[in-house]
């Protein structure tokens, strides 16, 4: 299951409008994934870090987070240094590491966790409901919307369906393994998913417009922006500014090594 671990709490960040933080967090990430001065970067990573203090986080469980990318930026480490010329930092034999190499990784790991801090502290803190309710009043296409919503519900389900249809292989003693008869019934149990998830979706379809379901689903609560809301995003604009003030400016790349 989707587990909205962030989305009860009460902080600066989560008395926040929905809208507010979804807004926030598409200037902040953008703005991160155009910069390329280390000084840029730098400083996007410590307002993640102060947004995930704001929002109240345990930093212990924000670094965990982080190691969901590890195995991502372990392999960017283990592949740019040594492919990318220019430079040569170290060389022994037939290796060699180059500076543009170290610099790529370095913007590539600082923009990663940048950008997945920002969305864990402005988007993670909200209720899926709230995050597709946000995204329909900043225009996003309806349809899109509504996928987000149905799909969100609906993955529970179909976990369910999952469990009863491998439970019911274990009964009938299925043993997992490498034979063709395994490859067979996994192939089998896949398909029975599929037909349950049709057979579902066309009784859920049906029950849905014999409640007068127009295609839109409407929030049991109203939220509106506040002066808070508003002085907030005043301020993610302001530190947007700046990191593009200081990825604009005559700072060249400054070399870590």
């Amino acid at each position: 299951m989707i587990q909205e671990s962030f989305s009860s709490g009460r902080s600066p960040i989560h008395s926040l409008a929905p809208r507010t933080r979804t807004l926030a967090a598409i200037i902040l990430s953008l703005v991160v994934a155009l910069s390329h001065n280390l000084i840029a970067l730098v400083t996007a990573l410590l307002i993640a870090v102060i947004l995930v203090i704001s929002a109240r986080i345990s930093l212990l469980k924000a670094g965990r987070r982080l190691l969901v990318i590890a195995g991502f930026l372990l392999l960017i480490w283990l592949i740019l240094p040594f492919t990318c010329g220019g430079e040569i930092l170290w060389q022994n034999s037939f290796l060699s590491i180059s500076r543009i190499g170290v610099d790529l990784a370095l913007e590539l790991t600082l923009k990663t966790c940048a950008m997945l801090l920002i969305f864990l502290t402005l988007v993670s803190t909200m209720s899926t409901a709230d995050l597709a309710h946000a995204l329909h009043s900043l225009k996003l296409p309806p349809k899109l919307v509504l996928l987000l919503l149905i799909t969100y519900r609906y993955l529970f389900l179909m976990e369910d369906e999952l469990q009863s249809l491998l439970k019911a292989a274990k009964i009938r003693n299925f043993r997992p393994g490498t034979s063709l008869h395994c490859y067979k019934t996994y192939a089998n149990l896949l398909g029975m998913l599929f037909v349950r998830a049709a057979d579902r979706a066309q009784r859920v379809h049906k029950a849905m417009l014999c409640r007068a379901f127009d295609g839109h689903f409407h929030s049991l609560e109203e939220y509106h922006n506040r002066p808070r809301d508003y002085y907030f995003l005043a301020l993610i604009v302001a530190i947007s500014a700046l990191i593009v003030l200081a990825e604009t400016q005559a700072i060249t790349w400054p070399h870590i090594f």
